[in-house]
C-alpha cells in the first residue's frame, strides 16, 4: 500500500495502550493494596501452586488465556504494521518474552491484593496466549491492516452493512461460548440434560412472573433483529433469505452450546430468533424502501426518529426501574450513596466471567438504539439545525444513564454503579457513531475488475470436462481392484479389500481418493467473505474427515480402520469415537493439500490473505495431539522416529513437498517456466525420501524380528521383508505414482474457471 494512504499504525498504537491499561487494571480489581515484606512476596511467588482445573475453573483459565491474545497482537501492528520482514522478526523476539515479563510481574503484584488468585495456570494461559496473539499476526495482520484502512474510507450501504452484520454475528458467536466451560465430554453432557439445561418444550422454562417472562422473550427476540436488519439492508437478499439466515444461525448457536457445560440450550431460542429475524427483515425493507424514495418523503418524517427516540428512552426506564418499588426515605437513600467509593469495575469482578460480560453487553446493547435513532434525526435536520441539536443529543446520552442511575438508588433491588453510567454512555456514543458511519456512506459503488501487474483480467472460459468424473472413477477402480489382486502388493494393503466385494470396495476407495484428492483444492479456490473465512477451514476439514470415514467404512472391513486410529476405548456409543479418530488424522492430509494448492496459487501470482494461506498450520498441532499423543494403538507411533513431535513435523513435511509436486505438476504454468516445474518435480522425490527417511523409525524389534519402518510397509508379508535398495525403489515407484494420480484427479480444479462477472475474483 501507497505511504499516501492512511496510515493505521497511530490507531494501533493508541488501542495497544489502551489494552494493555485495561489488562493491568482488569488484573488488579478491585485495587485493595495489602502491603507485605518483600522476602515474604518473593517467597510467595516461588511457591504459587499449579491449580487443577475443572469444570468450573475451566473458563478463568481461558479467559487468561484470550486475554493477552489481543495484547501482544495489537503491538505486532503498533510495532511492525506497514514495516519489513526484518522488523516484524525483531517485534516477535521482543514481545514474546515482554508477554512472559508482564505475566509474571501480574502474578507478583497480585499477591499484594489478596482478593486476587495467583497461580502458575495464569502464567502459563496468559504466556500462551500472547505467543498466540503473534501468531495470529503473522498469519493475518497485514490482512487486518488493510481491513482496518478499508474502514477509514468511504464504503457504500451494502458493503457497510454486510462488514457490521458478520461483526455483529462474531460477538453473539463469543457471547453464546462463554463462560468457555466448554466440554465435549457425553458424561458431562448427560448431565447437562439431567440436570434440565437441555429443553425441548417450547417456552417450558419461562419465569412465573409475566413481566419478567415477556422480558426475556423480547431480549431473546432482540438479540437477533440487528443481523437480519443488515443483511437485509445489503441489499443482495431477499426477506425470506435473510430469514432463513438469521434462523439458521440461532440453530447453530443452540447446538454448540451444547458444548459449553454452564450454559441452557433451549429450542424456545429457536422461536424468539424467528421473532427478532422477522422484525429486522421488516425494518430493513422498510429502511431500504424509504432510502429508495428519500426525495419524496413527507416533511414530518424528519422528526419521526427523534419520536422513536422519546419512545426508546421511555423503554428503557421501564425496563431499569421496573418493578418500581421506590423508596423515598432519606436513611434508604443515605444507605446506598457507598457506590461512590466503588471502584469501575469492581462489582462485576466479584461474579462470574460470563455475568460480567453480560452486564457489560446488557448497558451497551440497550443504549445503542438510542445513539443510532439521536444519530438519524440530526442528520435528517436542515444543516443549520445540525450543531445544536447534536450537543442535545450527547447530552441526552450522557443524563439518559445518570437519570436511570439515579432512579435505581431509591429501588431496593437495584445496584447502583458508575461502572452501568460510563458503559449506557459508551453505548450510546458507538450507536450514534455506526449509525452516522452508514448514514454519511453512498447508496451505491461502482464495480471494478481487478488486474495483476496492471493488466486487466478477464473472466476466462470453463473447460469442458465432462468426461473427467468417469474417466477418473473407472481409471481409480481399476487400479485399485488390481492392487487387491497383485501378489508384490504389500499384505496390509491388500486387507483393505472386502473380499466378498472387492469390486464395491474398490469403487468406494475411489470415490473416498477422489474425495481426499479434492476437498482441499476446493476449499483453497473457494472464495469467502467477513466472518465465514475464520471458519471455512476448520469446518471444512471436519466435513472433509467426516464424509472421507463414512466412504472408508462402507469400503474396508471395520479391522482395516481400526489398524491405523485403534479400536474404541471410550465406551462411546456407535462409531463416534472411530470416526473422530479419523477426522483428526485426515486433518493432517487435507491440511497440507490445503497449503500445497495455496503456495501454488501464490506462485502463479494470486495474490491471497492472510488466514487463506496460513491457516492450514494450526491443525497440525491439533492433529498430532488427537492422533499421536491420543492415540488408541501404537500401529502409527511405533513406526515414527523418536522424538514423535520432530517426526511427526518430518513427515508433515514429507507429505506437503508430495502434496506440493502434485499441486505444481496439475497447475498451468507459461512455457517458459515448463522446465523449472520439471525440475521441481523431479527433485520432490529425493526431498521427500530425506524427510520420510528423518520421520521413520530405523529399527522396530516386533515379532521376534527387527526390520525398518519402511520395510515393514513397503514389504510383501512379514516373513519376505525387502532389502534396502528394493525398498527405497519401491518407494520412488509410489512417489511417482501418487504425485501422478494427484495431479490427474486436481488438474481440471486448478484450471476451473469462474464464468462471467462483472467482478473477477479469481484469477486461476
Amino acid at each position: 500500500m501507497s505511504r499516501s494512504e492512511s496510515d493505521p499504525r497511530s490507531l494501533l498504537w493508541l488501542a495497544a495502550l489502551a489494552y494493555t491499561a485495561f489488562v493491568l487494571y482488569g488484573s488488579l480489581v478491585p485495587l485493595e493494596f495489602r502491603a507485605i515484606p518483600w522476602d515474604e512476596a518473593v517467597a510467595r511467588f516461588a511457591a504459587i501452586p499449579w491449580l487443577r482445573l475443572g469444570i468450573g475453573s475451566r473458563a478463568d483459565w481461558v479467559a487468561n488465556l484470550l486475554l493477552f491474545i489481543p495484547l501482544t497482537f495489537l503491538w505486532m501492528g503498533a510495532l511492525a504494521a506497514g514495516r519489513g520482514l526484518g522488523l516484524w522478526m525483531l517485534a516477535t523476539l521482543a514481545l514474546i518474552p515482554a508477554a512472559i515479563a508482564l505475566s509474571a510481574g501480574i502474578e507478583f503484584t497480585q499477591l499484594f491484593f489478596p482478593q486476587r488468585t495467583v497461580s502458575q495456570n495464569d502464567i502459563y494461559a496468559e504466556t500462551l496466549g500472547g505467543v498466540i496473539g503473534v501468531l495470529v499476526w503473522w498469519g493475518a495482520g497485514s490482512r487486518f491492516v488493510a481491513w482496518l484502512q478499508s474502514w477509514q474510507q468511504t464504503h457504500a450501504h451494502a458493503a457497510l452493512a454486510e462488514r457490521l452484520a458478520w461483526v455483529y454475528l462474531a460477538g453473539v458467536l463469543v457471547y453464546n461460548v462463554l463462560p468457555l466451560d466448554l466440554t465435549i465430554s457425553l458424561v458431562e453432557i448427560f448431565h447437562q440434560w439431567r440436570d434440565g439445561k437441555v429443553n425441548l418444550i417450547p417456552f417450558g422454562r419461562l419465569p412465573d412472573d409475566a413481566a419478567y417472562a415477556l422480558y426475556e422473550i423480547a431480549t431473546d427476540a432482540l438479540i437477533w433483529m440487528p443481523a437480519a436488519l443488515l443483511w437485509r439492508l445489503d441489499g443482495t437478499r431477499g426477506a425470506w433469505r435473510v430469514w432463513g439466515m438469521t434462523l439458521a444461525t440461532a440453530a447453530i448457536l443452540e447446538v454448540l452450546q451444547l458444548f459449553v457445560y454452564s450454559r441452557v440450550s433451549d429450542v424456545t431460542d429457536l422461536f424468539t430468533a424467528a421473532a427478532g429475524a422477522a422484525l429486522g427483515v421488516w425494518i430493513g425493507g422498510r429502511l431500504a424502501a424509504r432510502e429508495a424514495s428519500a426525495s419524496q418523503a413527507p416533511s414530518w418524517s424528519a422528526w419521526l426518529p427523534f419520536a422513536l427516540a422519546a419512545g426508546w428512552m421511555a423503554a428503557l426506564m421501564f425496563v431499569f426501574w421496573f418493578p418500581f418499588d421506590f423508596r423515598t426515605d432519606g436513611a434508604f437513600i443515605k444507605s446506598r450513596l457507598d457506590f461512590v467509593q466503588r471502584v469501575p469495575f469492581e462489582v462485576y469482578y466479584f461474579g462470574t466471567e460470563y455475568r460480567a460480560i453480560t452486564e457489560v453487553l446488557r448497558k451497551t446493547l440497550f443504549f445503542a438504539p438510542l445513539g443510532g435513532l439521536l444519530a438519524w434525526g440530526v442528520a435528517r435536520q436542515p444543516w443549520r439545525w445540525r450543531a445544536p441539536l447534536f450537543a442535545l443529543a450527547m447530552l441526552v446520552m450522557a443524563g439518559l444513564p445518570a437519570v436511570i442511575e439515579g432512579g435505581q438508588l431509591m429501588l431496593p433491588h437495584k445496584i447502583v454503579d458508575l461502572t452501568d453510567w460510563l458503559l449506557a454512555w459508551l453505548g450510546g456514543l458507538a450507536g450514534y457513531a455506526v449509525a452516522r458511519h452508514m448514514l454519511r456512506a453512498p447508496r451505491h459503488t461502482v464495480a471494478v475488475r481487478e488486474s495483476i501487474r496492471g493488466e486487466t483480467v478477464e473472466p476466462p472460459l470453463i473447460p469442458r470436462t465432462r468426461w473427467y468424473l468417469p474417466l477418473m472413477l473407472g481409471g481409480m477402480t481399476l487400479l485399485f481392484w488390481a492392487a487387491s489382486q497383485a501378489a508384490f502388493m504389500p499384505y496390509n494393503v491388500r486387507e483393505l479389500f472386502r473380499p466378498d466385494s472387492a469390486w464395491l470396495s474398490a469403487l468406494l476407495l475411489a470415490l473416498a481418493a477422489g474425495w481426499l484428492a479434492l476437498w482441499p483444492v476446493w476449499l483453497a479456490r473457494c472464495r469467502v467473505s467477513g466472518l465465514a473465512r475464520l471458519w471455512q477451514l476448520p469446518l471444512g476439514l471436519l466435513m472433509y474427515g467426516g464424509v472421507a470415514f463414512l466412504l472408508l467404512h462402507a469400503a474396508v472391513p471395520d479391522e482395516s480402520l481400526h489398524d491405523l486410529v485403534g479400536s474404541p476405548v471410550l465406551r462411546w456409543p456407535g462409531q463416534w469415537e472411530t470416526g473422530l479418530r479419523w477426522v483428526a488424522l485426515a486433518a493432517v492430509p487435507g491440511a497440507l493439500l490445503y497449503l500445497a494448492a495455496q503456495t501454488v496459487r501464490r506462485w502463479r501470482g494470486r495474490r491471497l490473505g492472510a488466514l487463506h494461506f496460513w491457516a492450514a498450520l494450526p491443525v497440525l498441532p491439533l492433529a498430532y495431539w488427537g492422533v499421536v499423543a491420543q492415540a488408541a494403538t501404537d500401529n502409527l507411533t511405533e513406526i515414527m522416529a523418536a522424538p514423535q513431535p520432530l517426526a511427526f513435523a518430518a513427515l508433515s513435511a514429507w507429505l506437503y513437498i508430495l502434496f506440493l509436486a502434485a499441486a505444481w505438476l496439475a497447475s498451468p504454468v507459461p512455457a517458459a517456466h515448463r522446465i523449472a516445474r520439471l525440475a521441481g518435480v523431479a527433485a520432490s522425490l529425493p526431498l521427500a525420501a530425506l524427510f520420510l527417511h528423518l520421520g521413520l523409525a530405523g529399527e522396530i524389534d516386533k515379532y521376534g524380528q527387527q526390520f525398518s519402518a519402511l520395510q515393514f510397509l513397503l514389504s510383501a508379508d512379514r516373513q519376505h521383508y525387502a532389502t534396502l535398495p528394493v525398498i527405497w525403489l519401491r518407494y520412488a515407484a509410489l512417489h511417482v505414482l501418487v504425485m501422478v494420480v494427484l495431479a490427474f484427479i486436481q488438474w481440471p480444479h486448478f484450471r476451473a474457471r469462474r464464468q462471467h462477472n462483472p467482478i473477477v475474483h479469481e484469477s486461476d
